[in-house]
């Protein structure tokens, strides 16, 4: 078996940056249609784990752009949407179908835009999971989540004050 490092500096990933500003913004159906194809393919026949997360984090992508109530950052919508784009192209920077490195360019563009992305991504787990939790097969909005954040929230400050006041 035959390793491959490979380190990623800031000139690579402007690079790239520039691609995903370049290679446009807009995905039809039929490109997260692919792109979920593609994803479920990688998982049958890759078991390199850097892929794998990779593929999972553009899946995760994928879930917030096509989250009916989820308003996404029009900038990470363009960047998440590039990255789509990128990622269903087989003939892209290194193609797809070349054995061990096919994807390498890939995983380099989903890593980029995650870096951009990942707050609200991580925002986005926590409405998913709060709505999976109070939802109950019912509508539920932002103004639902935040007043549960603001409950939640309030509840954890009168927790630690009674917390210290314990200790005294």
């Amino acid at each position: 078996m035959v390793t491959i490092t490979v380190d990623i500096d800031d000139q690579v990933k402007d690079h790239f940056n520039k691609f995903i500003k370049n290679h446009g913004t807009n995905v039809d159906v039929n490109d997260l249609v692919d792109a979920k194809k593609k994803i479920a393919e990688i998982r049958l026949d890759i078991s390199d784990g850097y892929i794998l997360d990779q593929v999972n984090s553009l899946e995760a992508m994928l879930s917030m752009v096509e989250d009916k109530v989820w308003r996404i950052n029009t900038a990470n919508m363009e960047k998440i949407n590039a990255t789509i784009k990128y990622f269903v192209d087989d003939d892209d920077i290194i193609p797809d179908h070349i054995p061990g490195i096919g994807y390498l360019d890939d995983c380099i563009i989903i890593d980029s835009t995650m870096d951009e992305v990942n707050d609200e991504l991580m925002e986005f787990k926590d409405f998913c999971r709060t709505r999976l939790v109070y939802a109950h097969d019912e509508k539920f909005s932002f103004a639902d989540w935040n007043k549960i954040k603001n409950q939640e929230a309030t509840s954890r400050v009168r927790n630690r004050m009674l917390r210290r006041s314990r200790r005294r």
